[in-house]
């Protein structure tokens, strides 16, 4: 029985020093980007965001990233646009719901690798009033004193509950798949100014 105590509070300890080894990173205010893609019947398409705020919790050894515990990430919904065709915004964004659901938030929590395949990690994307749990392939690189996580999944329109845009009468149809791309560059907490 002592044995067993000492297991459980070295194993407790391990668990305590991991959690307070972590450090907070933020988000760089317009460095990074949401972008999300597909395609129609006639064409690709693409809306993007660089308006991104958030933050991390992690612990870097040098440039390699040991533990990931945790990215969030806010998106004002109506920053989300296609910068060369208001009209693809406008449908868009009504596609998207954003007058009811004005924020747009990316949660993902932990990562794994198995052998060389990329890393992954698992998240949920809040959009269009809905949850979606999502497994994400990223990949990480320092440059200067920042983090750049590099992410992308793939989802549905109708995961989120949502019919894939139209357009022109119903001569332009979307696909009903969506690829997500993030791009996050992560500074300590610490060495903001």
């Amino acid at each position: 029985m002592k044995t067993l105590r000492i297991i459980f509070s070295t194993l407790f300890l391990v668990a305590v020093f991991q959690v307070n080894a972590q450090e907070k990173y933020e988000i760089v205010d317009g460095a990074g980007y949401l972008v999300l893609s597909g395609k129609s019947n006639t064409s690709s398409w693409m809306l993007k965001s660089n308006q991104l705020k958030g933050d991390a919790q992690m612990v870097m050894d040098g440039e390699i990233l040991q533990h990931l515990s945790r990215v969030i990430v806010n998106i004002d919904a109506s920053t989300i646009i296609n910068e060369q065709n208001k009209r693809m915004t406008r449908k868009a964004q009504s596609t998207l719901l954003t007058d009811d659901n004005p924020m747009v938030t990316f949660f993902a929590y932990g990562f794994s690798r198995i052998n060389d395949e990329p890393l992954q990690m698992h998240g949920n994307l809040y959009m269009a009033g809905k949850n979606v749990d999502l497994v994400f392939k990223f990949t990480t690189r320092m440059q200067d004193e920042i983090v750049w996580i590099v992410a992308e999944a793939n989802t549905l329109f109708s995961d989120f509950g949502l019919e894939p845009p139209t357009d022109f009468g119903g001569a332009v149809q979307c696909k009903d798949e969506i690829k997500i791309e993030v791009q996050l560059p992560l500074v300590k907490a610490s060495n903001i100014k």
